[in-house]
């Protein structure tokens, strides 16, 4: 049950974002010109705008071009600093060394 709700989602996700990159592509032009740019074939930004399996490389190029990365990018980079300072403060502390001379 719990991996059903997952990938629903991820689909929920992956179907939102393309919403959203087709809402910033047809601003400004056709998919067939978004594909020209991003080197990628015209299916692969249609698969991207209907929430469809893609590579990753294929998307960030999409979010790049729109300039829509840093909806990735900035949870990420939160996401990274609190992992790194959790890990300081779960770093041990070295033992205290004693001398000794009694």
């Amino acid at each position: 049950m719990q991996k059903i709700k997952i990938l629903s989602a991820q689909h929920q996700f992956a179907v939102s974002l393309g919403k959203l990159v087709k809402h910033q592509r047809a601003q400004s032009m056709a998919q067939g010109e978004l594909a020209m740019r991003t080197g990628l074939s015209r299916n692969t930004i249609s698969a991207i705008e209907n929430g469809k399996s893609v590579s990753t490389e294929a998307l960030f190029a999409v979010l790049a071009h729109l300039n829509l990365l840093h909806l990735l990018a900035e949870p990420v980079s939160t996401e990274l600093a609190l992992l790194d300072n959790r890990q300081q403060r779960k770093a041990r502390k070295p033992k205290a060394e004693f001398s000794n001379d009694f």
